[in-house]
């Protein structure tokens, strides 16, 4: 029984994922089926990326993992069936409202009854006879009937308009106290008219800044390039996916989920691990520039508003997982543009990007990294690895010697990167070859996976491959003879067409002269010395 546990164990890995489509591949691929060492499809060579392979748990698993014994341990749970640590991906459904026009028909109005105690509403065209005795309404906003009043506060100030945009506003000046009673009122007919209407419009983000208020996470998420907005459904939903993928490899965390390493491999290993989490790993924190400021004579009594409680990122209080259409409730004020303390857009202090110099703008919001100090700041779109230039995945960093790395680049400067299966290199042994590092075992054939130790091997698209595979897959047949060219051969390339550089191959379709070293003309494949000659074949 505990056999069958353990083979299951093993093999669970490459049961994710397994048949499914190539997005790059298409119909060639006939599914994913992953690599026994490489981290690549057997079938197609693309990584498990490129496949509709459905990884989000994994990935919660792997992130959760990397978060956990480090003060952001308050960014992931603990399943209950197995207690893995589970990273909580903060999706958030953003209500934005997106005022558009309609038309409405007004309620046609009563007739006036003397001596009734009925009463009209008062149009923004003209005002109407209210009954002897009756007093004026109260100054009100005239709107359609599905459009309610709305109090709006003017950033910046502490005043307050009973106006909303599009409505008249009737003064009470204008509503008389006392009017002659009539008999009768006579009232036009109603006419239709514009009437504003506000229609709410909803944008679902797979992830967004935890701890900040919804508007300075929208302003966040504006900020950063369209094609890179993680909104379900789109390409930038897709970019993250990919990114999460690659930047954080979970065999550069986990000697589990790495190929074959010695007792003395897995202890190397821990100890790296063990030192990037209390050395280099942090989360970025979404603050504005002004309340940065404000904070940076106290960097070391606590972190600056906006920061999560004690300036440690995780420490608050976090939406559970599986909410979905909630933002995770804010963790310490956060302030937004318009709140009290800030003025206009504009540059703010002496700060500036890291990495542009451009100036910080007062009310925009910045990335702060805590492991880079209260002096540096960054703009969303400028949060990104030092080495890739991409936008560093949920603003997951490693800091090293003033640098932003994702944690893949981290990996590659600190140990050599194994180019065969993509796991950093912990033995004292090891091969480079082609500029690049490789596992002694592990410097394969990409095709056959033979060992190329000793062996001839041609780089094929910057991959090693025998002879045999090359001869077999990769080669290209001569026009003449038929027969693939070896690798060590010399040959005549003109455009798709391909020849042994030899006189009994490369000469002319007409009179067989020698062309190696001479001026030729080509034509639909075949090769000709002379004007003359092509016009005797022009004319067989």
């Amino acid at each position: 029984m505990e056999i069958e546990k353990e083979v299951k164990k093993i093999t669970l890995g490459h049961e994710i994922g397994a048949g499914a489509a190539c997005l790059k591949c298409k119909d060639k691929c006939e599914g994913f089926e992953l690599h026994f060492w490489r981290k690549i499809c057997r079938n197609c060579k693309c990584g498990v990326e490129d496949h509709d392979v459905q990884l989000e748990n994994e990935e919660n698993k792997k992130v959760g993992k990397l978060f956990e014994d480090t003060k952001y341990t308050g960014l992931i749970a603990k399943l209950k069936r197995d207690g893995i640590p589970s990273y909580r991906g903060n999706q958030v459904t953003i209500c934005i409202p997106d005022a558009t026009i309609s038309t409405a028909s007004p309620v046609p109005a009563a007739s006036f009854i003397p001596g009734s105690s009925q009463s009209s509403i008062p149009s923004a065209h003209s005002a109407h006879s209210q009954p002897a005795g009756a007093t004026a309404a109260p100054a009100a906003a005239i709107h359609s009937p599905s459009a309610a009043p709305a109090t709006s506060r003017t950033p910046g100030t502490g005043r307050t308009a009973a106006s909303v945009p599009g409505h008249s506003v009737v003064s009470s000046a204008a509503i008389p106290t006392k009017v002659p009673v009539a008999a009768t009122a006579v009232v036009p007919a109603p006419t239709p008219v514009p009437a504003k209407t506000d229609v709410v419009k909803s944008v679902t983000y797979e992830w967004a800044p935890p701890g900040v208020n919804q508007c300075l996470a929208l302003q966040y998420m504006e900020l950063l390039p369209p094609e890179r907005r993680p909104i379900a459904g789109t390409a930038g939903a897709d970019y993250r996916k990919k990114q999460m993928a690659k930047q954080l490899p979970d065999h550069d965390q986990d000697p589990e989920r790495c190929h074959e390493l010695s007792p003395g491999e897995v202890k190397q290993m821990q100890q790296y691990v063990r030192k990037y989490k209390d050395e280099a790993l942090g989360v970025g924190d979404i603050t504005l520039p002004e309340e940065m400021g404000q904070q940076a004579g106290m960097a070391g009594e606590r972190g600056p508003q906006g920061l999560r409680a004690g300036g440690k990122p995780g420490a608050g209080t976090i939406g559970t997982p599986g909410d979905k259409g909630d933002a995770i409730a804010t963790m310490g004020k956060v302030g937004t543009p318009g709140a009290a303390g800030t003025s206009p857009a504009g540059p703010v202090g002496n700060f500036s990007c890291h990495r542009c110099q451009l100036p910080m703008k007062k009310g925009e919001p910045a990335v702060y990294a805590e492991r880079a100090g209260y002096d540096k700041l960054w703009h969303p779109a400028c949060f990104v690895c030092y080495t890739c230039t991409e936008l560093l995945v949920d603003m997951i960093y490693f800091w090293k010697k003033g640098q932003l790395y994702c944690g893949r680049h981290y990996g590659d400067s600190e140990k050599p990167r194994c180019a065969g299966c993509d796991e950093l290199i912990f033995s004292n042994e090891y091969t480079q070859a082609e500029g690049h590092n490789w596992h002694l075992k592990h410097f394969c054939c990409f095709d056959c996976d033979c060992v190329l130790a000793g062996e001839t091997y041609v780089m094929e698209n910057e991959k090693p491959v025998c002879k045999p595979c090359y001869m077999k897959i990769h080669a290209v047949c001569c026009v003449a003879c038929q027969n693939p060219i070896e690798p060590e051969a010399q040959r005549v390339s003109y455009g798709e067409y391909h020849w042994h550089a030899e006189p009994q191959c490369f000469q002319c379709s007409c009179c067989s002269k020698c062309l190696v070293g001479q001026r030729f003309m080509a034509m639909q494949g075949m090769l000709l010395c002379s004007v003359e000659c092509k016009k005797k074949i022009m004319a067989s």
